[in-house]
């Protein structure tokens, strides 16, 4: 867990606690940017994957904000009510908010499925069409994009959806150019994707497009999903996240040096950037990190030390202190650690197959512990 690279930090906390390309839209504020609302819309019989998949891709990036403590989005589900509902027949889901009193999203993901349950339900469509006419940007997935047709948005846009249902949103929307064998269609404020898995590729191209590439790959990257965008688009994305001041670019800087294996050039970068900011637990925790890769075991220890004394970080910085003094074969600090982090809250059986912890789980004691873990 030590070891890992500077974006597993978003993965580790998940765990431990519980296309045609255009130019990215102009930022609104010098702040707004950073934590945009994401809303992933929900209705009975929904595609498991069609919401999933866009779920997974913004849950899985929004811990790139501005200065790497900020998320990047905030992702919650509408439904109709907040009744629970069953996507394709067998699974229960339960929205977290209904259009009554769902936040205003900045991204509205509206995906296919059992579409007409939207499309006959007049208040549902009116909330949609506000929704997807007011924010920053619109992404449908499959038939999801019959709700944006019937509304009139896709009215003179190029658009696609499920290769089976091209004809139907063709008549749905007269006035929109609809087009066979495409993933995605970014249209500018409304990017709409073919069905299923395709949605997973418009979330990326959105990701890239407003966080930059970087961010959209190691994203993929922590998926496993093989994200491939076509070259034309390549020359439409940033590598680092256009919204990020000058301190946050060093910040991804640093990462990529890491990423590199130029450890002396990340840690060089952490060291002046927690010069200027030496409250910031997660830079601490980005160094203690790099200095693990590096064997620095002490270094890391302190590092994580500094970094415990924030309380977002100190669940994982205990368990990653853990881990560097089970690398060190100090299996009695590791275990002093691992009860510390049980302490904190740890709620994962991630260190039962962590290889940092491989050392100490062969300490008798440690399974005394382990019956801690969930």
């Amino acid at each position: 867990m030590s070891r890992v690279s500077w974006w597993m930090s978003l993965v580790v906390c998940l765990l431990l606690a519980s296309s045609t390309g255009e130019a990215a839209p102009e930022t609104k504020s010098p702040r707004k940017p950073y934590t945009r609302n994401v809303a992933i819309v929900l209705y009975e019989s929904v595609e498991v994957l069609d919401f999933a998949g866009p779920a997974e891709v913004f849950q899985a990036a929004s811990g790139f904000g501005a200065s790497g403590q900020e998320k990047a989005f905030k992702v919650y589900t509408v439904g109709r009510t907040k009744a629970p509902l069953t996507s394709q027949q067998f699974l229960k889901v339960v929205p977290e908010f209904s259009i009554e009193d769902a936040p205003r999203p900045d991204i509205v993901v509206i995906p296919g499925g059992g579409t007409q349950v939207v499309l006959q339900d007049a208040e549902f469509m009116k909330w949609i069409s506000k929704a997807a006419g007011e924010s920053e940007l619109a992404l449908t997935v499959c038939t999801g994009a019959m709700t944006l047709g019937k509304a009139g948005l896709l009215d003179g846009l190029d658009a696609t959806t499920y290769f089976r249902s091209i004809d139907s949103l063709q008549k749905m929307a007269p006035k929109a150019r609809i087009h066979h064998g495409r993933r995605f269609i970014d249209s500018g404020r409304i990017v709409t994707t073919a069905g299923v898995s395709a949605g997973i590729d418009g979330s990326l191209h959105v990701v890239a497009r407003l966080l930059g590439k970087r961010v959209a790959d190691e994203t993929a990257q922590y998926m496993e999903y093989k994200w491939t965008p076509e070259p034309y688009l390549l020359t439409e994305y940033s590598l680092f996240n256009p919204s990020l001041d000058e301190r946050g670019r060093a910040i991804q800087q640093a990462g990529v040096y890491a990423q590199d294996k130029n450890w002396k050039a990340a840690v060089d970068t952490y060291r002046e950037l927690l010069k200027a900011q030496p409250g910031d637990a997660n830079l601490w925790s980005q160094l203690g990190q790099t200095l693990t890769a590096m064997k620095e075991y002490d270094g890391a220890i302190d590092a994580y030390a500094r970094a415990a004394e924030s309380k977002d970080q100190r669940l994982l910085s205990l368990y990653n202190t853990a881990c560097v003094y089970s690398l060190k074969a100090d299996n009695d600090r590791a275990l002093e650690y691992l009860g510390k982090a049980l302490d904190a809250g740890l709620k994962s059986n991630w260190p039962l197959s962590d290889p940092d912890l491989e050392h100490v789980r062969k300490d008798p004691r440690f399974q005394k512990l382990a019956t801690r873990f969930k």
